[in-house]
């Protein structure tokens, strides 16, 4: 069973929102003079963090291996961006909101290695990252005691990305350490730098590039005989703001073989997909259209039911998925669950179709 993890390291890992306008092509972005760094103009927030759909940031790391990171935008609103951040050790999730002049964190999960929207989430943490007005002097104090403030409007830095002149926000730790980052407009964060004494990390825009996320997948199907279940590889693409109920539907009714039997119907709709995280349930929700399609035996029913759990319990990383029909608890003249009870992950004796 999956449990959150907030924090990968105590350098406290950089973050970056993209933003929904069209991102320049790395290979043309110049250096900001100081005169349109401040140019007399009020600054804002999503000035510097832009949320870009469909677009990876990558970052090198350089002093530690997980300082090396990919982040991109899964879901965003109005206010409010989720970020994904890859980095070789894990891949974690972030929500920020922009709200009243003040960008902050206020979700983190880490080992998240599926997609789900957590945009509206319960609130778990409280972390500012930027706050207005972005001019030299600003400062604020985080819960866990790092001090804030806004140094320089034109700040020259240098990346593999190429050379900026960029806000910089310089943040004293109770350790004593200091990490200082570096924001450009209309790109985001370009850089992050950590010093503790002689122990420096910095991690560094690479490159920007405009993609699908893609992310593998194991499905589970219905052999049509002998009946049984296997396994098979295969990838799934996803744009920033897909739904991924959509997604997972398509997989669930098309298997790439003849052999093997689709999960659920044409018509069936998946109407909700959401891990309760005190218990750690997937809470899985069909259309009536569902329950139309399992009279086929308690064999294969049981088979199908197994799939269905294997596959959406895997994606979403639990062991026990909680299985209703337009709310109800599922139920047949074979199988039954009630409130409270929920179907468990079995892989024991599946082998994997190539």
């Amino acid at each position: 069973m999956k449990k959150p993890i907030y924090i990968l390291m105590a350098i406290g890992l950089m973050i970056s929102l993209l933003g929904c306008k069209a991102s320049n092509p790395i290979g043309e972005v110049k250096s900001l003079s100081s005169e349109e760094m401040g140019g007399g103009n009020i600054l804002y927030i999503e000035d510097y963090y832009p949320f870009k759909e469909n677009t990876v940031m990558k970052y090198k790391g350089i002093g530690n291996e997980y300082a090396e990171q990919e982040i991109y935008v899964e879901f965003f609103d109005d206010n409010k961006a989720q970020i994904k951040i890859a980095n070789p050790g894990t891949i974690f999730v972030k929500v920020l909101e922009n709200k009243d002049g003040i960008l902050s964190e206020i979700f983190a999960e880490g080992e998240f290695y599926h997609i789900e929207n957590v945009l509206n989430a319960n609130v778990n943490a409280n972390n500012i990252i930027l706050m207005e007005p972005l001019e030299i002097g600003n400062k604020w104090i985080n819960e866990d005691g790092s001090q804030h403030e806004i140094t320089s409007l034109d700040a020259q830095v240098e990346t593999p990305s190429g050379d900026y002149h960029a806000l910089e926000v310089t943040i004293k730790y109770e350790s004593g350490a200091i990490k200082k980052d570096y924001y450009v407009k209309d790109i985001g964060l370009v850089a992050s730098i950590y010093k503790d004494g002689e122990f420096e990390v910095s991690t560094l825009l690479e490159n920007v590039e405009n993609k699908e996320q893609e992310l593998e997948l194991t499905t589970f199907y219905p052999t049509r005989g002998p009946i049984s279940t296997v396994s098979v590889k295969q990838s799934i693409s996803f744009k920033t703001n897909d739904s991924v109920e959509t997604i997972l539907e398509g997989v669930m009714k098309n298997p790439h073989s003849d052999e093997l039997g689709p999960l659920i119907g044409e018509e069936v709709k998946i109407n909700s997909a959401k891990v309760n995280r005190n218990a750690w349930v997937l809470e899985l929700d069909f259309s009536d259209e569902f329950q139309e399609g399992m009279n086929v035996g308690s064999a294969m029913e049981f088979e199908v039911l197994r799939s269905i759990v294997n596959t959406l319990g895997k994606f979403y990383d639990v062991e026990k998925v909680y299985l209703t029909i337009e709310g109800v608890p599922y139920e047949s003249g074979h199988f039954a669950i009630r409130e409270g009870e929920y179907f468990v992950v079995d892989v024991s004796d599946i082998e994997e179709k190539h």
